[in-house]
């Protein structure tokens, strides 16, 4: 994860906590329901909203967009198009995001709870969420998506490729990514997902991710973030400084590559492929089996077997023999 990402994430994360405090009720005012607004453009952006998102995916070719909240915050809330895009943008966008405004409670009276952002649209439509705080729901827009918040319990459906930033605490949960999926977590914030392709994934803090079946893993973990998938088919490389730990149930991984600094624990219950492992510190590494060359150094304590593991899935079962020809009267002659 690049130094500029983590240090604006972690201050994000306490911007956050200011926030939401800073504005106990509902904002005044009085709620109302503002109008269905539609557009022909290809992809969404939100920005710097303090609300809550529903996004639903119906067979339309317009994308919807309704801002609902209270009286004072819906006037603050921008929608509109830029170019190919439908643009919702929250207000003090700017203040939000600036260290110099944290302090300042009047830059930041907001509630998650006085915006509601419901948007409308057709199957494949790329969405990008950006420095979000509050809670949302995505359907299956098959479509890329960029989800990027703060102290958020999201939930998205079925995506194409996934771009997702959590920083401070929250869930988000995937049901699943045909494409690959780019993580980066700060703090405690807590992923899972289901399938993906190539993974490319940073943990900064006690954050986790908990994977399903993925072809590919690149993971670099700071602090003592947990990282746990199903089962991997290719590549993985691993670099761990800390505590973090590292557990795939199942799998082969073709090549391994796996650096720790630390006290950090791997464990591969699938067959490593020419396994590399660098180690310094108390750090332990666990494989169920090994093919090729396994190379390691440094202080690094290797453990190879199927003790603690669980047993093997069974093979299938053989196919049925296919069924006799019937004999005819005449094979007697």
């Amino acid at each position: 994860m690049a130094a500029q990402w983590k240090s604006m994430l972690g201050g994000a994360a306490v911007a956050a906590l200011l926030i939401i405090p800073a504005a106990a009720g509902d904002g005044g005012g009085g709620w109302i329901m503002g109008p269905w607004r539609s557009f022909s453009v290809a992809s969404v952006k939100v920005d710097s909203v303090v609300g809550r998102l529903r996004v639903e995916v119906k067979p339309q070719t317009q994308i919807g967009v309704q801002v609902s909240g209270t009286k004072d915050r819906v006037g603050h809330v921008t929608v509109y198009q830029s170019g190919n895009q439908v643009v919702v943008e929250g207000e003090n966008r700017e203040a939000v995001w600036d260290w110099h405004t944290w302090f300042d409670f009047s830059a930041h009276n907001q509630s998650a709870k006085d915006i509601d952002v419901h948007i409308v649209l057709p199957k494949g439509t790329a969405l990008h969420v950006e420095e979000m705080v509050g809670d949302a729901t995505i359907g299956d827009t098959e479509g890329d998506v960029h989800f990027e918040a703060v102290d958020s319990n999201t939930t998205i459906g079925h995506v194409h490729e996934a771009h997702l930033t959590m920083a401070g605490s929250g869930k988000i949960a995937v049901t699943q990514i045909d494409g690959d999926l780019h993580l980066d977590i700060a703090g405690s914030g807590r992923v899972k997902t289901g399938s993906a392709r190539a993974v490319h994934a940073d943990i900064a803090g006690s954050g986790s991710a908990d994977l399903g079946i993925i072809r590919e893993l690149h993971l670099d973990i700071a602090g003592s973030g947990d990282f746990s998938a199903q089962r991997v088919n290719g590549p993985v490389n691993v670099d761990i400084m800390g505590a973090g730990s590292v557990n795939i149930r199942e799998g082969v991984a073709d090549p391994l590559h796996l650096d720790i600094a630390g006290a950090g624990n791997f464990v591969f219950g699938g067959e490593a492929v020419d396994p590399h492992i660098s180690a310094l510190g108390s750090g332990s590494v666990k494989l169920r089996s090994y093919r090729g060359k396994l190379s390691s150094d440094g202080m690094a304590d290797v453990k190879v077997g199927a003790e603690g593991f669980a047993p093997a899935p069974p093979a299938p079962p053989a196919p049925p023999a296919p069924p006799r020809s019937p004999k005819h009267s005449d094979d007697d002659d």
